[in-house]
This record gives structure tokens, C-alpha cells and sequence, in this order.
């Protein structure tokens, strides 16, 4: 069930083999073709791409006419620069549409996660409604882009409904400077649910905050990931809602949590608008990491989701393929950096389009900085460092040492900042077990397009539209 990989030194693409079919794949043109046994046996034994002739191997396996044929289609795909020898490209990427402001409003949680990444809990790090306002004004004129859309997210580092008065009282400010300034800014959160009630969720509504549940799919895996939850008064918060419009779910999978398709079905019969699963963010030695020791099962998992996925988009499922489509899902963040034929150069948008803010006013990467200072790149009184802003824009994939040569690396963009710091104290390094289930769905990727494409066209034709 497992791909095999080679990357065609010194060639900037790799021959793999996943689910019984063999791809090719070129960084240099972001193209992927399927290839047959020939093909894929000459390229792999990569003499002929160096000699100009085919081993012994290829020439005993193949008939005469056969091999010719290949040869001939090999020559074109070079002629055609999708087996080119490496090459760097500049950044085109820097910005990334959308601005983020990622307000951590308090530390404090009504659940003990074991994978939370924030181990301190007190009301002194709780974020004052000036200091919130301060930031907005601050990201507004001295970071985000004119004319770009702004969000300002308050998932911070703990649960943001046990901070509701601030929340509305922020979100007060959005919207005067959205109407007052015409910009295109909004509120939005992600909970645990616990406290997410009808008449909470009611308030969000009315004024216009975005929010969603995090939820690891069942009860039994749900509660034992996170510690103190009442499993059933968040289903019944969600199934008590108003409606259910703009509203998502996330599911954070791991090496104890793996049933892809048990976990989307069910937080699908929820009736949310979106769901979106992620991997969970752990050091190996935790119980529930991913790891190389169980990377073999959870590639067994998507290659269900994936056949799963297929047979749900060929039967015209169109709702429960949106509901995925339309979430921050792992697996579709890939199908769309694939279809679309476009270099990633960053991996994220940290430093670069989006930074967090605590309350000290202090500018971090990202939330999962918040208690770390090695990190802050500044505050909202003083601005950000310049030269530390200078090196985020130098992490792109082309510029990263342990990336630059790998052929993933324009669909992949390095190693999140988070997990790189955390597992080997440097941002850039990455996780073996993480670059490996990344390379692994991008492969899945390619698979899944050209399955639709050759196999069930139509399907392919509408759902590439949706996904560009």
C-alpha cells in the first residue's frame, strides 16, 4: 500500500509508485504524468538519462518496440524541460491574500489538552481590550497591505469563550473600523465547546464573529486527547444552534487517533460547513506522536480517505465534498497546491502575512511562540525588528539547506515553524516523520487527480474548477 520514491539525480523530479501506479513528478515544471512499467523502470535505473543507453535489466524485461517507444516519450519529456536538471527560483510569493492577526485574548483553558502546546494557565497573561485595539491599529497601518482582507483571529493559545465580554467588546472596534474605514476586516475563533451554548453561539451571530468547534471525531477519542471534556454537552451546543451557517469543525488526528474516515463522518453528521483535519503537533517521545514507528499506518489511512474521497466525488456527493473542500483540511491543502500548478515558496504564512500578538504587546511568529522569547519579532508600540522580518522572508524553500534539493519542496515549502522549534530548536529543520507523510500526500495528490482525470473526467473537470 506504501509508495515507492526515487528522486532522478540530478534531476529535479522523482518516479513513484503508490497504490499499484507508477507517476512522474517535476518541480521544475510542477508537472505529474502517469507512467507505465517501461517507463517507469528506464527512468529509476537512470543510466539511460545518463548514458543515453538502457541496462541490462530494462532491455531482458521489455520487448525491442516497446522500450523504443518509451525512449522516444522519455526524449520528449525532456525536450520539454519536465526532466530538467535543478534549479532555484526567486520568491514570487511573499504575501498571501489574506492578513492575520492572531490576538491570544488568555492562557487559561476549561480542558487539559495533551497536545497543547501553552503550558502556562494564569489570568496575568489575560489580554486587556486596549492592548487588543492597539494591535488591530497597529496591524492595520504598519503591516497588513492595502486593500487586503484582515482577520483577526482569536484562538490564541487557550479557550477564547471564557473571555466572551472581551471578544464582543474587540469585535466592536472591527467593525466601527469596518465601517468607518471601508476595510474588509472580520472576527473569528475556534473553541472546544464546552461553553459555545444556543445563546452564546446566538450573540456570535448577531455580531458577525466566525467561529468553530475543535472536536477529534468520536467520544472515546475526543476525551482521551482532551482531558476534562464533556463530550456529549458539546454535541448538544452544536446541535442546538441557530444554524449552522458559516460554521466549522477541526479534528486533530495522531499516532493514537488515525481512522481519517471515522473522524469526518463523524463530525459530518453534525452538519457543520466545513471540516478540516490536521496533524497533531507532538515531540516523539509523546504518547500520540507521529512518528517513523507509525508513518506506515496513518499512509494506510489516507489511502483509504483518498479511495473514500474518490468514490464519494464520483457518486456526485456534492455536499460532503464541499464540507471538505471548504475546510483547513491536511490532505486538501495539498490537493489544491497540486491541481493548481503553482510554486509554494513558503510553507506558511508567519512573519510574512499573519504574526500573533500576547498581552504584553508582544509580536510573535505564531501563537505557539507565546511562551517562548527567543521569538518575538517585535512589539505593537515600537514595531516589528526589521531584520527579523528580513530573515522570515529568507525561509522559503529555495533558501532552506535542508530543502533546497528536495523535490517536494515548491508543494511542500519547509517544516512549520512550531514543530521545527520545538523538535530540534531551529524554526527550518524539519521532522523526519512530518517530511515524510508530506511528501507521501503530495504523491497522494498526483494520484488522486489522475485518477479522476483519465478514469472519471467529468468529475475531474468539476472539481479542479472548485479546487483552483
Amino acid at each position: 500500500m506504501n509508495s515507492l520514491c526515487t528522486t532522478l539525480e540530478p534531476f529535479d523530479c522523482a518516479v513513484f509508485t503508490i497504490m499499484g501506479n507508477a507517476f512522474l513528478y517535476s518541480a521544475s515544471t510542477l508537472s505529474y504524468l502517469p507512467l507505465t512499467d517501461c517507463a517507469r523502470d528506464i527512468l529509476i535505473d537512470c543510466m539511460y538519462l545518463k548514458t543515453g543507453y538502457c541496462s541490462n535489466f530494462v532491455v531482458e524485461k521489455y520487448r525491442k518496440n516497446e522500450i523504443e517507444l518509451t525512449l522516444k516519450k522519455i526524449g520528449e519529456f525532456r525536450s520539454a524541460g519536465i526532466i530538467a536538471p535543478y534549479h532555484k527560483f526567486e520568491s514570487t510569493n511573499i504575501q498571501f491574500g489574506d492578513f492575520y492577526l492572531k490576538l491570544i485574548p488568555t492562557l487559561r483553558c476549561n480542558l487539559k489538552c495533551s497536545y497543547c502546546f501553552c503550558t502556562s494557565k494564569t489570568t496575568e497573561s489575560d489580554m486587556s481590550v486596549e492592548t487588543a485595539k492597539t494591535a488591530i491599529d497597529f496591524f492595520i497601518m504598519k503591516f497588513a497591505a492595502p486593500g487586503g482582507r484582515i482577520i483577526v483571529d482569536f484562538t490564541g493559545a487557550g479557550e477564547p469563550l471564557l473571555r466572551l465580554d472581551f471578544i464582543l467588546k474587540v469585535n466592536e472596534y472591527v467593525l466601527l473600523i469596518k465601517q468607518k474605514k471601508h476595510i474588509n476586516i472580520f472576527s473569528q475563533f475556534a473553541s472546544n465547546g464546552m461553553l459555545l451554548t444556543p445563546e452564546v453561539s446566538s450573540i456570535l451571530k448577531k455580531n458577525m464573529i466566525l467561529y468553530g468547534v475543535s472536536l477529534d471525531g468520536d467520544r472515546e477519542e475526543s476525551c482521551r486527547a482532551r482531558k476534562g471534556l464533556n463530550y456529549d454537552l458539546v454535541i448538544k451546543n452544536i446541535v442546538d444552534m441557530e444554524n449552522k451557517q458559516y460554521f466549522g469543525l477541526a479534528a486533530t488526528y495522531s499516532g493514537n487517533n488515525y481512522n481519517l474516515i471515522n473522524i469526518f463522518e463523524t463530525l459530518y453528521k453534525l452538519g457543520p460547513e466545513a471540516i478540516g483535519m490536521k496533524p497533531v503537533r507532538l515531540l516523539p517521545d509523546e504518547n500520540g506522536a507521529i512518528t517513523m514507528d507509525n508513518i506506515d499506518v496513518l499512509k494506510q489511512s489516507y489511502n483509504k480517505f483518498c479511495l473514500w474521497l474518490i468514490e464519494h466525488i464520483v457518486h456526485d456527493d456534492e455536499r460532503l465534498v464541499s464540507v471538505l473542500l471548504s475546510g483547513e483540511d491536511y490532505f486538501v491543502r495539498f490537493l489544491k497546491i497540486v491541481i493548481r500548478h503553482s510554486r509554494l515558496f513558503y510553507r506558511c504564512s508567519s512573519g510574512l502575512s499573519s504574526i500573533a500578538v500576547d498581552s504584553s504587546g508582544n509580536i510573535l511568529i505564531c501563537p505557539a511562540f507565546v511562551n517562548s522569547t527567543s521569538q518575538i519579532l517585535g512589539n505593537i508600540y515600537d514595531g516589528i525588528n526589521f531584520e527579523a522580518k528580513k530573515r522570515f522572508q529568507s525561509y522559503y524553500a529555495d533558501k532552506i539547506s535542508y530543502c533546497e534539493k528536495c523535490w517536494a519542496r515548491y508543494a511542500c515549502g519547509g517544516e512549520c515553524f512550531s514543530v521545527g522549534y520545538s523538535n530540534n530548536k531551529e524554526l527550518v529543520k524539519p521532522v523526519k516523520a512530518m517530511c515524510e507523510l508530506k511528501k507521501y500526500l503530495i504523491q497522494l495528490s498526483v494520484y488522486f487527480w489522475l485518477t479522476l482525470q483519465y478514469d472519471y473526467p467529468e468529475s475531474y473537470r468539476k472539481y479542479k474548477a472548485k479546487c483552483m
